[in-house]
């Protein structure tokens, strides 16, 4: 990958600090258009929930993250989304990725089993309460599946690795640059979604494989077909129980 820091368009604190206040901006601003639909269809008569579901919440967030970071940037011509990473790459890197995430699956099966079977369940309640946001209808499905598995990952990784790694990297090395963007990237992540040391481990897998391919596209795939496996383990609970 080309060394950003000697780079004009390397990315800099400040497009940092304009990509997230333009995403803030923006999920307040569709989070609070929701809302108010919302309860000009109540005062219509709307008495259900799937309004509020977990699908219409991912859209949002994808929409928020890439047009925030449009108008932040890409708009102003600041940068563009080949420098933020949308390049193509050689489809090895897309199955080496993709493989990485079953096999962090895997891992992370066996050892929640062995804890269980150690510790018994205690602390692994994590499902149930992820669950009641999920609709239970194929269509509910179909949208956990595009906007979980494909619209967010491409746009969390415009903005945790695109953006955030890559001007933590340039500053203070790769080695820190993953550490720090990683963490960031748990702990922006809701308890219920995951175990936060397992998508801190994510994080610092999606930081390798950008660095190594120079490419976003990798880690994308990394990224999706993670949030894939969850979903449908989640939807086969939900149909099986």
């Amino acid at each position: 990958m080309t060394d950003e820091r000697d780079d004009t368009n390397a990315v800099r604190g400040s497009d940092v600090l304009r990509a997230i206040l333009s995403v803030a901006g923006l999920s307040i601003g569709l989070g609070v258009t929701m809302l108010f639909a919302y309860s000009v269809l109540v005062v219509f008569g709307y008495e259900g929930t799937s309004f509020l579901s977990l699908p219409i919440v991912l859209a949002l967030e994808s929409v928020a993250i890439l047009g925030g970071i449009y108008f932040a940037l890409v708009r102003t011509g600041r940068l563009t989304w080949r420098d933020l990473g949308w390049v193509p790459v050689a489809p090895g890197w897309l199955v080496v990725a993709g493989l990485t995430s079953l096999a962090i699956y895997a891992a992370a099966i066996a050892l929640v089993t062995l804890a269980r079977t150690i510790l018994g369940d205690a602390g692994f309640g994590v499902t149930p309460p992820l669950m009641e946001v999920f609709p239970r209808s194929l269509l509910g499905f179909i949208g956990s599946f595009v906007f979980g598995a494909i619209t967010v990952p491409i746009a969390e990784e415009f903005l945790f690795r695109g953006l955030l790694f890559r001007w933590l990297r340039n500053r203070w090395g790769f080695a820190a640059g993953a550490f720090v963007s990683a963490l960031v990237f748990a702990l922006a992540h809701p308890p219920a979604s995951g175990s936060a040391p397992l998508i801190f481990l994510i994080g610092l897998a999606l930081a390798y494989f950008y660095e190594r391919s120079g490419s976003l596209w990798p880690s994308m795939v990394l990224h999706g077909v993670n949030n894939a496996v969850g979903i449908a383990f989640i939807y086969l609970t939900i149909w099986v129980a």
